[in-house]
């Protein structure tokens, strides 16, 4: 945060010349959701805040039992998958990767440290979500990272601490990340647009708010059912991709999760539908094992199938031959 405070000219310069987004022609309107464009002046931008009272000194209760004997062997769980997203009004052949793994932040920075002690020592569980897809002549690579908190530390568990976004395509790149608090998040954005550039704010979310990039933890079920075992309805931020492709400002909406027992071919599984403003996404999450996201799907025509799972401690095949291990998770 010290670099931000004292060269904010100069990342200024650096985003302007490499960082972009696009609607039509790499060019775009930001909606401030009420129907207009917004530019926004963020020479004072909030970059600090208290990172450590995002959460509450401790949390209800640790992870259930049997949790930390599967996610405590030293892997990560890499799941592959192949399907369809839209991206400009036009569907777009898709391959993505989720790769799940448990680490230890440090709550005053919320970064990865091995080393830290208590009370700043807080297990997570990492998600990191990767989607390449290509439009016309050029790719798209979109990286979402979801740190959430092990054990019950709010209503639900595995809240989220940080969740941050990277998007790079031939116009350019953007990052956004948000950092969660008990009623509002910060949000950072970083952009090579005048209509976005740089922005820092806090949002308010209302208690008991939850996020929907965190659902792809929260409703595998980790660590008890999700919302008791019934439907949830309340405040939802939309994940930071949703976001970013519609060009909004990030705002809680009020949604719906609605779940019930079903099948996906011969496969039981239980069936998660989001639902808020004209959008609807299911989730395919199977019943018992692994409890891996099956299948997930969007009222955009997006369809995303899981091809091969495996666990790996793929941060060691870094080398010529660790290629070879894409083919463990369905991917060339």
């Amino acid at each position: 945060m010290q670099f931000f405070r004292k060269y904010t000219w100069q990342v200024s310069v650096l985003l302007s010349l490499t960082a972009g987004g696009m609607l039509y022609g790499c060019q775009f309107a930001y909606s401030n959701g009420a129907g207009g464009t917004s530019v926004k002046s963020t020479s004072t931008a909030p970059w600090q805040h208290d990172a450590s009272a995002q959460l509450p000194a401790k949390p209800v209760r640790g992870a259930l039992p049997g949790f930390w004997k599967h996610w405590g062997d030293g892997k990560g769980e890499l799941t592959g998958y192949k399907g369809k997203v839209s991206r400009y009004g036009q569907l777009r052949d898709a391959t993505a990767a989720l790769v799940y793994v448990t680490e230890t932040m440090d709550r005053r920075k919320w970064i990865k440290d091995d080393s830290v002690r208590s009370p700043y020592r807080v297990p997570v569980l990492k998600l990191n979500y990767a989607l390449k897809f290509q439009t016309g002549i050029y790719p798209y690579s979109v990286l979402t990272s979801v740190f959430t908190a092990v054990g019950k530390w709010r209503e639900e568990s595995f809240p989220p601490v940080k969740v941050t976004l990277t998007a790079q395509e031939w116009c350019g790149h953007i990052f956004h990340g948000i950092w969660p608090g008990q009623d509002d998040v910060v949000s950072k954005v970083f952009s090579y647009f005048a209509s976005e550039g740089e922005q820092a704010e806090r949002i308010k979310t209302g208690k008991g708010a939850l996020y929907e990039d965190a659902l792809m933890i929260q409703l595998r079920e980790l660590d008890g059912a999700f919302a008791g075992g019934k439907d949830w309805s309340g405040s939802l931020i939309p994940s930071l991709w949703t976001t970013r492709k519609a060009h909004r400002a990030l705002r809680p909406v009020q949604a719906t999760i609605a779940r019930k027992q079903s099948l996906l071919g011969t496969q039981k599984v239980h069936h998660f539908t989001l639902k808020y403003k004209g959008v609807l996404r299911d989730f395919y999450v199977e019943r018992g094992g692994d409890h891996r996201l099956l299948r997930w799907t969007s009222s955009d025509g997006e369809d995303m199938r899981l091809q091969k799972t495996k666990r790996l401690a793929y941060w060691g095949l870094s080398g010529p031959g660790g290629k070879s291990y894409r083919k463990q998770i369905g991917l060339k």
